[in-house]
């Protein structure tokens, strides 16, 4: 077996664990499930879920990490081969949406966690938030392609903060609803009107 195959089948294996742990933490509450049901549900060695996973917190630590990466990026992927026409900031507003696609899928009491869980690991010193969320380079990279529509007085840094900001708002905003909205359908209706406002109507 190659290399490539190897680390394909772990990509997989770590994809079926997170997906079956967010399905039965969904059904039946966090503190309800362990690791011997994620792995019997999942069809998984406990050895396999050791090789993820440190524990069942590390699902909730990683889950807006390595979890919401692998998802983002193939949400976003699937968006663009669906709409090829979107223009750059189109683009920046479907990102966007896709990341509060994952928050939906993961859930309402898994993403109060992960915040809880990852904002309690920022107090010591540094964050590494962004270092570990590698799929925000899609972003970097969009705004240096939207370099020319950026709002007069901002650099790529000051509008990468804004448009997380918004992002990681919505999110937190619906976590201290107690999930009492659709957070997509408003999500997008905040998004589409955050990007819209930000680069004053421009079309990529």
């Amino acid at each position: 077996m190659g290399r490539e195959t190897r680390q394909a089948r772990a990509l997989q294996t770590k994809a079926k664990i997170f997906d079956t742990a967010v399905s039965l933490i969904k059904a039946q509450g966090y503190d309800q499930v362990t690791v011997s049901q994620i792995c019997q549900a999942a069809g998984i060695a406990k050895g396999s879920f050791y090789v993820h996973y440190r524990a069942k917190e590390d699902i909730v630590r990683e889950s807006y990490y390595s979890d919401m990466d692998r998802y983002v990026r193939e949400a976003y992927e699937a968006r663009l081969e669906e709409r090829p026409d979107l223009g750059v900031v189109e683009r920046i507003q479907a990102f966007l949406c896709v990341q509060l696609d994952f928050a939906a899928y993961a859930g309402y009491e898994l993403t109060c966690l992960a915040y809880a869980m990852n904002l309690s690991a920022c107090r010591p010193g540094l964050s590494e938030h962004f270092r570990r969320r590698p799929f925000s380079d899609v972003l970097w990279e969009l705004l240096e392609e939207a370099a020319p529509l950026l709002p007069e007085g901002f650099g790529r840094e000051e509008a990468f903060s804004y448009l997380e900001s918004v992002v990681r708002g919505v999110m937190a905003t619906w976590c201290f609803s107690g999930g009492a909205y659709d957070l997509q359908e408003s999500g997008r209706k905040t998004a589409a009107y955050a990007v819209k406002c930000f680069f004053q109507g421009g079309a990529g």
